[in-house]
């Protein structure tokens, strides 16, 4: 039950994010009327921009749900760092009370998901331990655009613009949704594209495959 639990919210994540790759690529490959092209490439760059947002926002639900279903899979590690007794029986309503009961887990930086992960699954229930070191950089990019769109503050701007300059040597700042638009959406369907990726990892090293 749980092994399909498991192979069902990965599957759902990964069409998730298809279908916003699919809808976003249509909104920016879109032949525009000259007259309407200022505009529409306003439109264009607030919708892109909500995308990614909405592809953040599934990957931190899509990741509620796994850690669940993990722990129900094997529980011992969880167990020893909740102080639990370990003939305790434990189901996916009373893992979710124990682990989200009384605080709210940020999914929102990857270095504490890692963390979070390896502190309460064992070694090969760790499906983090399947995503490569680039997959990693691309999702703290992804999160580095969100924190900006989310807040507008000085700050999360400075983090952006030095992503920007670091990885794309750019020379000066752009909003996001100009960004993601650039070379006919490379660069937004990249770091979507990059979610699905991380799904497909991090189920294959957990023996869960398509079929």
């Amino acid at each position: 039950m749980s092994i399909n639990s498991l192979k069902k919210n990965h599957l759902q994540f990964e069409s998730n994010v298809k279908e916003l790759i699919t809808y976003g690529m249509e909104i920016i490959t879109e032949n525009v009327n000259k007259m309407k092209s200022k505009n529409r490439k306003k439109e264009k760059t607030i919708l892109v921009e909500a995308l990614l947002l909405r592809s953040c926002a599934y990957w931190e639900k899509f990741l509620e749900k796994e850690i669940i279903l993990l722990i129900n899979l094997n529980n011992e590690k969880f167990k020893m760092y909740f102080e639990l007794p370990q003939k305790a029986k434990l189901n996916i309503a009373l893992i979710r009370a124990i682990l989200y009961g009384d605080k709210y887990l940020d999914f929102h930086d990857i270095e504490n998901c890692k963390g979070c992960f390896s502190k309460i699954l064992t070694d090969n229930f760790n499906p983090f331990k399947g995503i490569t070191t680039e997959q990693f950089k691309k999702i703290n990019f992804s999160y580095t655009i969100r924190n900006y769109l989310s807040h507008y503050s000085d700050y999360s701007k400075k983090n952006l613009y030095r992503a920007y300059i670091d990885k794309f040597k750019l020379k000066k700042f752009q909003e996001p949704g100009v960004f993601l638009l650039k070379e006919k959406g490379k660069y937004f369907e990249n770091l979507l594209h990059n979610f699905v990726l991380v799904s497909v990892n991090m189920r294959l090293f957990l023996g869960v495959k398509n079929g």
